[in-house]
């Protein structure tokens, strides 16, 4: 299960790379709230201290995924926080929330991030020495996308109304708008919303995307920076929210935004839940400026039962389940693990003062 490669630059003895046969599966709601520290280990055999610290009772038993993780790899020696040992001893470390004990790892030489985006950690604080990465298999933007797509064809062809008529036993045929006719806008055009505008596109959607950047994607408008946003909504059908959540895209479906769309357009969100201002998004629902919303994630997670979402006729919720960690991340974190290891420039590093 362990192969060999070459020690990084100034480090010990040979290391050993771990390979999972399988994949990690992501647990609760959310990703796995852990921190796994692995540090430098010798071909000897010796055992790789990792560090399990359970932030998020409610989401993991660490001890659990501790046990599953050692099954995969046998060679994995597992701490519990705060019994964390000699900081300076750590390489890497796997993260998914907080910030982190990285004061005291003067050995650490790059972090990987176990989620889709890295809003989950106080870049602030983040130690600029080491490099952040972040894990991103084409199967959990596959299935994030499948979800888009999924939402905006349920919509289109009138699936709730029929499943509304067929509990009532209606035969009523409803006459789904022209995909030709019928306007779509991705917000943010990266590994997840410029595939899924592909797709829109080649379905004979009018498709525009809207980024940081301007983006050359072939049957596709662009739209590009802060000063483009208002044309890219104005007039869609359809909003899809695949961005980053940054300072700059934080609130960015508000009043303002819902006006410019056409009269009874549809929100998908799949990105973060402060992308969306909620008491602007039922207001726009209220007053038939929007006619729903799907939506995968929520500033608040669990959403509380208090939340009026729940209730609204309008809108449709998912308990951020676009994508599911099953059989997918701890394979690529070893990749990733390995590349650093070797002395490798790491894929999917971010960039800290972007924020993605």
């Amino acid at each position: 299960m362990l192969d060999n490669f070459p020690p990084p630059p100034g480090g010990p003895a040979p290391f050993r790379k771990f390979i999972a046969q399988d994949e990690c599966a992501r647990i609760g709601g959310n990703t796995h709230p852990i921190i796994g520290c692995i540090r430098r280990c010798e071909v000897s055999g010796q055992p790789i201290p990792v560090l399990m610290v359970d932030e998020y009772p409610d989401y993991i038993d660490a001890e659990v995924w501790a046990a599953e993780l050692k099954k995969r790899v046998p060679q994995l020696e597992f701490r519990l926080w705060p019994d964390i040992g000699n900081e300076a001893d750590i390489d890497i470390v796997l993260i998914d929330k907080g910030t982190g004990p990285f004061d005291a790892m003067t050995g650490l030489r790059a972090v990987v991030y176990l989620g889709a985006g890295v809003d989950g950690i106080d870049l602030k604080s983040f130690p600029k020495s080491a490099p952040l990465i972040r894990l991103a298999t084409r199967e959990l933007a596959s299935e994030v996308v499948q979800y888009i797509v999924l939402r905006v064809l349920c919509q289109q062809r009138h699936v709730a109304e029929y499943m509304s008529q067929q509990a009532r036993k209606i035969w009523n045929p409803i006459a789904p708008g022209k995909i030709s006719e019928t306007r779509i806008v991705v917000l943010g055009a990266g590994r997840i919303g410029g595939w899924a505008a592909k797709l829109f596109a080649e379905l004979g959607y009018d498709t525009a995307v809207w980024s940081r950047h301007q983006k050359a994607l072939p049957g596709i408008q662009s739209y590009f920076g802060p000063a483009q946003l208002a044309d890219a909504l104005t007039g869609r059908d359809y909003v899809i929210c695949s961005l980053p959540l940054t300072a700059d895209t934080r609130g960015i479906l508000n009043s303002s935004a819902f006006e410019k769309v056409k009269r009874g357009a549809y929100l998908v969100n799949v990105a973060r839940g402060a992308h969306v201002n909620e008491a602007d998004l039922i207001r726009a629902l209220d007053e038939d400026q929007l006619s729903g919303a799907c939506l995968d994630v929520f500033q608040h997670e669990p959403l509380e039962p208090s939340s009026p979402l729940w209730s609204h006729p309008k809108v449709t919720i998912t308990p951020h389940a676009a994508s599911f960690w099953v059989d997918c991340g701890i394979v690529q974190a070893a990749d990733l693990c390995g590349q650093v290891a070797r002395g490798e420039p790491p894929s999917n590093k971010i960039d800290l003062q972007q924020g993605y």
